[in-house]
């Protein structure tokens, strides 16, 4: 019996515990990490986006800086490495609309010290901290058509790596919406680790209509908004009192969350969900 997956299974049952499951991810990135290096001939020193998707260990990775995640709780804390894709891997989602800020352009605007006032908004709450350092070794930054307009994405195939759009110059609530979308993605990646160890959905054509995309998805797809958006939700009541300034933001995104999740309700009788995912859909 796979004593991971037992774990798994006990923590997404208990009604008590925080929803980002802190005593799972070291576990779960470590099970990550082999297959990398197993496949791939990477390890979190030579970790980079262009090197998982060409699926070659000297494929080019160009890190622009770093960045530590709680330097407050550790002193050796892992960093998060803001990476450029080159032309040609960068063209790929230029497609998709998604365009990224130059090298030079980070540098000489406001997003950094954004970047770095996220993360010491997620450092309010230490576990969730050290949630997100594990499962984020390379952030690629966003660069937004309009200044009040968020954009974040993950890729199952990337397991380390998060895209996160940040505002070229500082607006109210600009580090908080930046913390939460690096949560956000965080827990898509998490969520997907737990998925190659614990089935939480069958494989069917059945779709759901999904509030947060606004489009019928897939049961897994549903589950994966749900949960993230719960974990969205018990984070941003965790800095409420921290962060006094940013109350009534925090406030109208919860107000929306659970608006939202209304929307889901009773999803988890869904027949395409294992019992586990039945569980997790109930968090």
């Amino acid at each position: 019996m796979d004593d991971l997956a037992e774990r798994i299974k006990g923590a997404i049952e208990n009604p008590n515990g925080e929803l980002w499951f802190p005593d799972l991810t070291a576990d779960l990135a470590a099970r990550a990490w082999e297959s990398l290096h197993h496949d791939i001939g990477l390890t979190p020193d030579s970790y980079g986006t262009e090197r998982v998707l060409s699926r070659s260990h000297s494929a080019s990775r160009e890190v622009i800086t770093s960045l530590k995640t709680c330097p407050s709780i550790c002193a050796t804390a892992p960093t998060i490495s803001i990476e450029a894709l080159t032309p040609e891997c960068a063209v790929q989602y230029k497609k998709q609309g998604v365009t990224f800020y130059t090298p030079d352009e980070i540098f000489h605007t406001s997003v950094l010290s954004c970047i770095e006032e996220a993360l010491a908004i997620i450092n309010q709450v230490p576990s969730l901290m050290r949630t997100v350092a594990a499962l984020v070794r390379t952030l690629h930054i966003i660069k937004p058509e309009k200044i009040d307009y968020d954009v974040s994405f993950s890729e199952p195939q990337v397991p380390f790596s998060i895209f996160v759009s940040v505002p070229e110059k500082r607006i109210p609530n600009d580090a908080l919406r930046v913390a939460e979308a690096m949560v956000h993605e965080a827990m898509h990646l998490q969520l997907t680790l737990i998925e190659k160890t614990v089935a939480l959905a069958v494989a069917s054509s059945t779709e759901i209509f999904s509030p947060w995309r606004g489009e019928y998805r897939t049961v897994n797809g549903v589950l994966h908004g749900l949960y993230v958006f719960r974990v969205i939700q018990q984070f941003l009541r965790a800095v409420r009192e921290p962060f006094a300034d940013n109350v009534a933001h925090i406030e109208s995104r919860c107000i929306e969350i659970s608006s939202q999740m209304r929307s889901v309700r009773g999803f988890e009788g869904c027949s395409d969900l294992t019992r586990i995912g039945a569980a997790l859909a109930k968090i």
